[in-house]
């Protein structure tokens, strides 16, 4: 079918479509007109949507009215006329007729640029540059856009929509959204967020002043906008009871790109946003979300702005006053320019906000706040006191149950502290049993390690052990001794050394055993194969270890470790014994060990 046989009726539907679309195949959109009977609606829901969708219905949602200054005109939107009802779009019909044949040759010729277009949108996006303006091909238009949504516009998700959008604006604008400038305010009150479920708007609380970071003051702003469905920013101005800004834009309209530049990055505008806790929702007819929002708030022409919030119904005098609904307080479409005058230019909505709007709703809002938070508290003391009763009603039930358990517990306690006592009893016999056996064991090979280990002090000029060493113990009872050794002696015949100063007087040097209990390895190795038999650690096995004194650094035993390779000793030096406690015989010697409050061992500055 060629248009040029089309119906009068047909044609309008048409061009409706052509608008709404942005042009595409005239073939392809007289068949989707054709396919539904030339309903305007479902064509272009079937091109958004891929599939051919249901016939509208009425939602059962908040009613939505509409209010002047004087409150002459409040009434429901859908009781007037049908709010999914396509309307024409106006634009100018050179724009219409000349221009898009035109965009569509420069579009085909452009797709090889497409890397260029992409690099050059890059800069100025980085350079926070707006994007040129060639009349009605703004550089945002230079990619090839077909009919229908298109693959960047099949997204379902309202969120990733209106992220979409947001980035697009500023990239056209070379501004940026205050929540992403770093820009803070000056004595805030505190966070307020608009919370949803496509996400929350990124707005602070009210303040009286802006504190403008230096480098930033001549950087363009953009309000914060809400990302997600208008259904859901709605939904977050009524719950909040905060004022919701719609802004939609459709780039068929010759007037959208001043208004994005003009209008949207006002300092006075966007600052008045802020303060004032506005909400701000914004999308392009060619995204279903906002056709839709569109049509719900009748726009007629583009750029459109209109401003919502609960308002009081209008009911008889005698009635009870009906819960208040979803507004629209004012509408605002048509060109920005002149500055002064145009119904969306900027100073126009400052002026609209401040003389009228802002006195007339605020104060109203404030009352259903501090009714919602009178409801709050009230609520909150009712369960409060509900939950005192229930505290209480359960206190007594335990104070029962604990009388009837009491008797019976005490006689359980009672049996449990005579076993546990019985256990005690039988853990600290076998425990001293085995202290003594152990100290029996350590006794023999301490002996046997006086005698085998401990190497006699170094001869005035003998060389054979190499440099001599001089060497201070510090014990844990407070007794000092002062003992030579040579550099090529081990670590070992230390550690027997100061082993051997715990056996008592009465075990005389000549009565030692000369080999080892049990019949052990002689030497060193003996002495390694008994502390892998006993299964302790060399420094359990010990039952001490040694440190120098200051700065304190501990001397771990190695066998075959020669005293000349240990750095702290070079020289000689001053060494403290700390008693280490075996797991099974805990408390050996600590009570010699001094004051418990202390390090466990003494030094020289200490007394």
């Amino acid at each position: 079918m060629d248009v040029d046989s089309l119906t009068t009726t047909q044609k309008a539907a048409f061009d409706q479509l052509q608008a709404l679309t942005n042009g595409g195949d005239p073939e392809v959109a007289i068949g989707v007109l054709s396919s539904v009977d030339w309903d305007v609606q479902r064509a272009a829901e079937v091109i958004f949507d891929g599939g051919a969708p249901s016939r509208p219905e009425r939602s059962p949602e908040s009613h939505i009215e509409e209010f002047e200054v004087d409150d002459s005109e409040q009434g429901l939107l859908s009781g007037r006329r049908s709010g999914r009802e396509f309307r024409q779009v106006e634009s100018n019909s050179l724009s219409s007729f000349v221009a898009r044949p035109i965009r569509l040759v420069f579009n085909i010729i452009a797709i090889p640029l497409y890397p260029l277009f992409s690099l050059l949108r890059f800069i100025f996006r980085a350079l926070r540059l707006p994007l040129p303006n060639l009349g009605p091909f703004t550089f945002s238009t230079l990619p090839y856009r077909p009919l229908g949504p298109g693959p960047g516009r099949e997204a379902k998700d309202p969120k990733s929509v209106a992220e979409r959008w947001v980035l697009s604006l500023e990239e056209e604008t070379g501004a940026i959204c205050i929540s992403r400038s770093g820009r803070k305010r000056a004595n805030g009150n505190g966070a307020s967020t608009a919370t949803g479920v496509a996400g929350p708007s990124n707005l602070t609380a009210r303040g009286s002043a802006w504190e403008d970071t230096e480098g930033e003051r001549d950087v363009k702003l953009l309000p914060d906008f809400f990302l997600g469905s208008y259904e859901d920013f709605a939904r977050t101005c009524q719950k909040d009871m905060k004022i919701g800004c719609v802004v939609i834009v459709s780039e068929e309209h010759d007037d959208v790109a001043e208004f994005k530049r003009s209008t949207l990055t006002d300092p006075t505008f966007v600052r008045l946003i802020q303060e004032n806790d506005i909400l701000v929702w914004g999308g392009d007819i060619r995204d279903r979300d906002a056709w839709s929002a569109s049509q719900k708030l009748q726009a007629t022409t583009y750029p459109f702005v209109a401003f919502i919030a609960l308002q009081p119904r209008r009911a008889p005098a005698s009635a009870a006053p009906p819960a208040p609904t979803m507004t629209i307080l004012s509408r605002h479409q048509g060109p920005s320019i002149p500055s002064t005058s145009a119904p969306t230019a900027a100073q126009t909505l400052v002026k609209h906000l401040n003389e009228q709007l802002l006195p007339r709703v605020n104060p109203f809002l404030a009352k259903l706040r501090a009714q919602e938070a009178e409801r709050e508290r009230e609520r909150a003391l009712r369960a409060e006191q509900d939950r005192a009763f229930e505290e209480s009603r359960k206190r007594d039930a335990e104070r029962a149950q604990q009388r009837a358990l009491e008797e019976r517990a005490a006689a359980e306690e009672k049996k449990r502290a005579a076993q546990a006592e019985a256990r005690a009893a039988d853990e600290r016999r076998k425990a001293e049993e085995a202290k003594k056996l152990w100290d029996a064991h350590r006794m023999a090979w301490r002996r046997w390690i006086r005698r085998g280990l401990v190497m006699r002090e170094p001869r005035p000029g003998e060389t054979a052990r190499g440099k001599t060493m001089r060497v201070g113990v510090r014990m844990p009872d407070g007794r000092r001794v002062v003992r030579f050794f040579g550099e090529n002696d081990t670590l070992t015949a230390l550690y027997a050394y100061v082993d051997s100063l715990s056996i008592p007087p009465e075990f005389v040097q000549d009565a030692d055993p000369t080999t080892p209990p049990e019949g052990g390895w002689v030497g060193e190795d003996g002495l390694v194969g008994e502390m892998a038999k006993s299964g302790k650690t060399a420094e359990k096995w010990w039952g001490f270890r040694l440190a120098l004194a200051y700065p304190r650094r501990e001397i771990a035993w190695e066998p075959e470790k020669r005293l000349g390779d240990v750095d702290v000793l070079k020289g000689g030096g001053q060494v403290v014994v700390e008693f280490v406690a075996d797991e099974d015989a805990k408390g050996k010697r600590k009570a010699s060990a001094g004051d418990a409050e202390d390090d466990e061992y003494h030094t020289e500055e200490s007394d």
